[in-house]
């Protein structure tokens, strides 16, 4: 009987696996413009069961922070473990705008993980760049993912019945369902027909609760009317805890749940301000209403149960963490900006921070030492056109009109314009202008780089969590202690930050901030202008005697005010069809348009339709003159 113990003993010596646990499992779960004060267990108005219960069994942050108050760096930060610029996004792509994506040479959570033997998935939302638009840019499977299911950006049209995922890289098609509910359904999926004995780690990227918003009408009458914007954006975080309520309950049935370690987090703050709570600022804010985000994490086997942690951490950490918890190594020979929370969440050690929290963009500067949080304006003064942001908005209110309060859906009309789309198309034409202004100029990189901190503003959080009293003047070492730390990162970031544009590209930055959309009251103009500039410089022809006399354009302009528009013109399709009536008409009669588009902007400075103003023009002159 020894000699059969002896044997099986020196078998379990030369097979060690045969004793070796697998390792855990890694879920990342990520929502879109959630808010700190949502969730049910963090004093939210929305049921959140499934949530809770991860809370409860798990370490709730009370302090927790995205990697930005916006999307696309904050994912990059999320999967790096890096400061976004570092990581090569410097603010919301656009891939029609941009060059700028997650670079090829950053190391991700999928790619550390992958190294591990996992095997690796991302679901949902992507918005760090994709190959469209003739960009050479990497896929998720480029970043470590065995497979995806993702969208470029947003779900379309809206969280219903999507019709642009993409799968591995080829398009799925119109899908019927809600956006929450079909990426648990293909991660379901995936865990179905995968091994598992072998660890896998799942990134899912939900949609909700972003703007395009759409949830099942039982669950929004839960919240209110099914009109209501509150109620539909109640319903949507309602709908994807229900998502995730579906994915834990598989984890469940194969007995995978307690050797799974869950993240739970959102990319920024919400876009309504009541769901900020007592916080200042909201999503796009680097007051703490912008960034502050629920933070949870769960891990039955490991993780401490039943515990909130007031200490400040962030998306910033997870990448460290992932790897502490995993006892695996960090990515070598990479500067990684968050800190290692396992000592948090394990209760074992002495948890450091080895550099402050810290946020940046083009025009602000946030750094995060104990209780205290300095905001800094950026010594580089980049142009904005406010005048045009300011007429967009007041067109906006015109061409809503009595449904404006109606289309605003509680939110103020600023954040509205950011936030959806209205059912008024002429509304929707100046949104999409409104929007392109505020869009991040690559050009300007090299002006960033030789900024830094300018005028600070110092809070303490631990008494006045709402960010109302600057107490500055009260605090000259700490301050001067402050902004050294934050000019020291701000320096080593931006050395870091890649530059995607050529040095005449960069010139575009010493002039005003290109401002007009492809919609723009005088972009068809420009656009003309550069393809025919010969004729541009030509002296402008004579008008014949038989028509309208300058001194009468007023006149002729009101004429032509009361045209209709042409029954082939679609406001959806404005830009094609302006340059298809301006390729089909004569040089002479592009001059007579900008004569009178000139006169109508005189005029009229504050058109409610400048769009269809500028068709109205433009259809006379091609068949009147």
């Amino acid at each position: 009987m020894q000699s059969i113990f002896t044997i099986l003993f020196a078998l379990l010596l030369l097979c060690p696996v045969f004793g070796k646990d697998k390792p855990p499992n890694v879920v990342t779960l990520l929502v879109d413009d959630l808010g700190y004060r949502d969730l049910a267990c963090y004093g939210g108005p929305v049921k959140t069961p499934t949530l809770d219960k991860l809370a409860a069994d798990g370490v709730r942050f009370t302090d927790f922070h995205s990697g930005a108050p916006v999307c696309s760096p904050s994912r990059a930060t999320f999967l790096t473990g890096r400061n976004h610029i570092r990581a090569g996004v410097y603010s919301v792509l656009n891939e029609k705008r941009h060059k700028m994506h997650l670079l090829r040479s950053e190391r991700t959570i999928a790619e550390v993980l992958k190294d591990q033997g996992y095997r690796t998935a991302h679901f949902g939302k992507w918005h760090l760049g994709m190959p469209t638009h003739n960009r050479d840019n990497p896929t998720p499977s480029e970043h470590g993912f065995d497979y995806w299911f993702a969208l470029v950006n947003g779900a379309h049209p809206s969280h219903k019945d999507p019709t642009n995922f993409l799968r591995n890289g080829t398009s799925v098609g119109p899908m019927n369902g809600y956006s929450c509910q079909l990426v648990v359904e293909e991660a379901i999926d995936w865990i179905d027909k995968s091994d598992t004995d072998v660890p896998f780690f799942i990134n899912i990227w939900f949609n909700e609760p972003h703007a395009v918003l759409a949830a099942p009408e039982k669950i929004v009458l839960k919240y209110g009317a099914l009109n209501d914007q509150a109620a539909i954006y109640n319903g949507t975080i309602d709908n994807t805890d229900r998502a995730i309520a579906r994915l834990i309950a598989k984890l469940e049935a194969l007995g995978e749940l307690d050797n799974t370690i869950i993240h739970f987090s959102s990319d920024n703050g919400s876009y309504r301000q009541e769901r900020s709570g007592e916080l200042r600022g909201k999503k796009g804010s680097h007051h703490e209403g912008g960034h502050r985000v629920p933070g949870i994490f769960f891990w039955k086997s490991k993780i401490l149960g039943n515990q909130v942690e007031k200490e400040p951490a962030g998306a910033v950490d997870l990448l460290p963490t992932l790897c502490g918890l995993l006892d695996i190594e960090k990515p070598k020979n990479v500067f990684l900006d968050g800190s290692d929370l396992t000592p948090l969440l394990t209760a074992t050690g002495t948890f450091e921070r080895h550099q402050p929290l810290f946020w940046m963009n083009e025009k602000k500067i946030t750094l995060r030492m104990g209780n205290y949080t300095l905001l800094a304006t950026s010594n580089v003064r980049l142009p904005f056109d406010n005048a045009n942001a300011n007429r967009l908005l007041k067109q906006t209110k015109l061409a809503l009109g009595d449904d404006l309060q109606k289309e605003l859906g509680g939110l103020d009309l600023r954040s509205r314009m950011f936030n959806g789309q209205f059912t008024n198309p002429e509304a929707n034409h100046l949104r999409d202008e409104f929007r392109s202004l505020f869009y991040f100029n690559e050009a300007s990189i090299p002006l960033m780089k030789k900024g830094g901190i300018d005028r600070v503003e110092l809070f303490d959080l631990s008494k006045d969590l709402g960010q109302q009293n600057d107490i500055t003047k009260e605090h000259p070492k700490l301050i001067a202690k402050m902004k050294k730390q934050a000019n020291q990162i701000y320096k080593s970031v931006m050395t870091d930050g890649p530059e995607y544009v050529t040095s005449e590209e960069q010139t575009v930055a010493k002039g005003p901030r290109e401002t007009q959309s492809p919609r723009s009251k005088d972009w068809f103009l420009q656009k003309w202008d550069s393809l025919h500039l010969k004729e541009s410089q030509e002296k402008k022809p004579k008008l014949s005697a038989t028509k309208e006399p300058d001194t009468d354009i007023p006149k002729l302009l009101a004429r032509i005010d009361k045209n209709s528009l042409p029954e082939d013109y679609q406001g959806k399709s404005h830009q094609a069809y302006v340059e298809k009536v301006m390729a089909s008409i004569k040089p002479e009669q592009r001059a007579r348009v900008r004569q009178l588009w000139k006169a109508k902007r005189r005029l009229e400075s504050d058109m409610a339709n400048p769009g269809a103003s500028f068709v109205k023009i433009l259809n006379y002159i091609s068949e009147v003159e």
